[in-house]
């Protein structure tokens, strides 16, 4: 049998997921663009949810394709949407609507590689820009020279 406080945590937890869950869908419905966004064919650069199926029993949501940018050296010392410090090299990234803490790999297409970032900040919604990161997780993906870059985001937790 479950005491008052395990019972309560557990709905916390579930009450978490269903947020998490209800901000990925909020997600989708603002992006409303087809496939041909992310061939080329549509003109502009909106995010679109990938063709990525579940490889196992755990529920996952689904990965989001679109523009990435980065941000950092200008603001370094100021605090995020978060409350915490922007300091040089943070694995940390920006978004507009996921929770804060919120967990995400980010697989940057061109070259295959990824990092696992940290939401902590927020950014104003520009259309086809799914993520904004910190330098320092952008220098990781080798965005940094690039400005923008094509990236796939997925919610780990």
């Amino acid at each position: 049998m479950l005491c008052a406080t395990e019972g309560y945590q557990l709905q916390m937890r579930f009450m978490q997921r269903l947020i998490k869950l209800a901000s990925i869908l909020l997600i989708f419905s603002a992006i409303g663009c087809g496939k041909e966004a992310v061939t080329g064919k549509g003109g502009n650069d909106q995010a679109v949810p990938s063709d990525n199926a579940p490889t196992d029993n755990k529920p996952t949501s689904q990965a989001v394709q679109g523009q990435a940018s980065w941000y950092g050296p200008g603001h370094y010392g100021n605090k995020t949407a978060s409350g915490e410090i922007l300091q040089e090299g943070t694995m940390t990234a920006a978004h507009s609507s996921l929770p804060m803490g919120t967990k995400v790999k980010v697989t940057r297409l061109d070259n295959n590689k990824s990092v696992t970032v940290v939401i902590n900040d927020r950014k104003p919604f520009k259309q086809g820009t799914v993520i904004d990161l910190a330098h320092g997780s952008a220098t990781a993906l080798d965005v940094d020279d690039d400005g923008k870059t094509a990236v796939e985001i997925e919610v780990l937790d």
